[in-house]
């Protein structure tokens, strides 16, 4: 990081901590007030705004848990400083996140085990002749991120470590394959009906129907809702124009063609959360074995490992499969799976000889080590998350919202809010919780104050409720599947970022429109074209034709 970035990062940093001091001596009294109204937005606003801004995504955040940290502490920054640094440690010593932590370094680890043992060459040897063009290559991404639907964070790892070798052979940029990665990882995941999501979102539904006496199954419920997620429908059907056309636009647009053009799949000064490229500890002997199996075995064997995990933490085969899979512990069977999947890589190399046991541990190693700096913003980004929910940013953005609620209208307001509370927290779940049990209830009264049927427009709210969260899930530079997707794919995360908020935005109008056509009776068919139709004339009114990158053109 630069001086200069690295300077004006802290400096203003500096003027909004002795603005809230200033506030707070003006202020009677030294406690913080119980609520900080629209000052609650400041925290994330500024974290995000200089991440865009200066490119240095650790600082920024830090500054923004500073900066609720000092409002939450009597207005004092002194004390606010402390709390920040209290926060981070908090998130990197809570069981899940550090199970998540572990899980990033591992899963890398056994990358660098594949690479030192010649596997990852021997795939892009093998995909060659397969992959034909760099949209082919974006094509099996793509096919890859919906194929493995049941876990964001397998999505984001798998997709992204397979595929980043073969991208780069075929000048993808990473910002592109960063974005087919995260496109198909938190929104497939939310809509699969079976997957590490349900249970947290049929609980959701659950809680908030046995308290209003509503009978119907919750699951059931869950299902019929998906169809109403438009969000992340028409994130899907963006991925799939992107792909089928060639094309793009906005700052996507100029990475793509800095890719194909120069060879360059990452800009001038791109700071990549995976930075082991070209360490000899993890170039192959000369006389590595050529065989696609020893690639294709170790992501099947961390497939079938996180699979078997999910299914035993839940229940099975004491319960079904499905209802397994909904209440399985994800953090658990991710780092099982991945510790699994890296000893019987280990054990496969070694078995062929491919490789020394002292050049597979250096492997091991060296990939644990790229994924520093990523493991570092996520456990950044825990910390700025659990700051945003002292100084209560979530709650104010829905209070002032529910004053303008009508049955029509609630699940176009549900997710525009939903929108805004993800991107800042960059939490779905969290996102999720806040909401249901405000707008469930809420629908439920104001229906009844009209006249109407609760159920009426109860499986577009909740639908709603699900496609909000997701948005910021999927490009809020704070949420951790965004941060993953750049880590496994070795993108700069502020590129990330940059580069798939217009995409992100553009499914978000397309969405923001088929809720519209909700509030005017429109039925979910006609709904849902009126957003795809939004979204496919905008898309390609914006976009340009990106060419085709085939190498024996060359």
């Amino acid at each position: 990081m630069s001086f200069r970035r690295f300077r004006s990062v802290f400096a203003f940093a500096a003027v909004i901590v002795a603005a809230l001091a200033s506030a707070a001596l003006a202020a009677e009294g030294d406690a913080p007030a119980p609520n900080f109204g629209a000052l609650s937005l400041l925290p994330p606003f500024a974290a995000i705004a200089l991440c865009l801004i200066t490119r240095e995504v650790i600082p920024s955040l830090f500054v923004g848990s500073w900066i609720a940290g000092t409002m939450v502490c009597g207005w004092n920054p002194i004390y606010g400083f402390g709390k920040a640094i209290e926060e981070i440690w908090n998130a990197l010593g809570d069981p899940w996140g550090a199970r998540i932590v572990m899980t990033c370094i591992v899963m890398s680890s056994m990358v660098g085990i594949m690479q030192a043992g010649g596997g990852v060459r021997s795939a892009i040897k093998a995909l060659s002749r397969k992959v034909k063009s760099s949209r082919s290559a974006q094509f099996f991404t793509a096919l890859a991120g919906v194929v493995i639907f049941f876990e964001d964070y397998v999505t984001a790892a798998v997709v992204g470590t397979t595929m980043r070798p073969i991208s780069d052979s075929y000048r993808v940029s990473k910002e592109k394959l960063s974005y087919l990665v995260d496109s198909t990882a938190a929104p497939v995941a939310a809509i699969a009906g079976v997957s590490s999501w349900v249970a947290y979102m049929v609980g959701q539904i659950g809680k908030q129907f046995t308290e209003l006496g509503i009978t119907s199954s919750y699951y059931n419920t869950y299902l019929q809702s998906v169809p109403f997620v438009f969000y992340n429908l028409l994130a899907l059907l963006l991925v799939a124009l992107v792909v089928a056309s060639g094309r793009d636009f906005g700052p996507m647009l100029n990475a793509e063609r800095r890719a194909r053009e120069t060879g360059k799949v990452l800009r001038d000064g791109a700071m990549p959360l995976t930075s082991a490229a070209g360490d000899p500890d993890l170039e192959p002997a000369e006389n590595a074995p050529d065989r696609v199996l020893n690639f294709v075995l170790p992501v099947l064997f961390l497939v079938a490992f996180i699979v078997g995990m999910l299914l035993v933490t839940g229940g099975y085969p004491k319960v079904g499969l499905s209802e397994a899979m909904a209440n399985s512990d994800s953090s658990r069977s991710l780092i099982y799976g991945s510790y699994a999947s890296a000893v019987m890589t280990l054990l496969l190399f070694w078995v062929q000889r491919a490789a020394s046991l002292s050049r597979l541990f250096r492997g091991f190693l060296k990939g644990g080590q790229s994924v520093f700096v990523g493991s570092m913003i996520l456990i950044y980004a825990w910390g700025i998350s659990s700051s945003i929910k002292s100084v209560g940013t979530a709650a104010y953005l829905v209070n002032v919202t529910k004053d303008f609620l009508t049955p029509a209208w609630i699940p176009l307001l549900t997710f525009l809010t939903g929108m805004v509370v993800s991107f800042c927290t960059g939490t779905s779940y969290g996102t999720m919780g806040i909401l249901m049990p405000l707008v469930v209830p809420l629908l439920a009264k104001v229906s009844a104050a009209e006249g109407l049927d609760m159920m009426t427009y109860m499986l577009p709210t909740v639908g709603a409720v699900f496609a909000g969260a997701v948005f910021g899930d999927h490009c809020s530079p704070i949420s951790d599947t965004t941060i993953m997707s750049s880590m496994f794919c070795g993108a700069d995360h502020v590129d990330h970022v940059r580069t798939q908020m217009p995409y992100a935005l553009l499914a978000g109008l397309g969405a923001v429109a088929a809720y519209s056509a909700i509030a005017f009776g429109q039925s979910q068919p006609v709904s849902f074209a009126i957003g795809a139709a939004v979204v496919v004339v905008l898309f390609f009114a914006m976009s340009k034709k990106v060419p085709d990158y085939k190498p024996e053109e060359q």
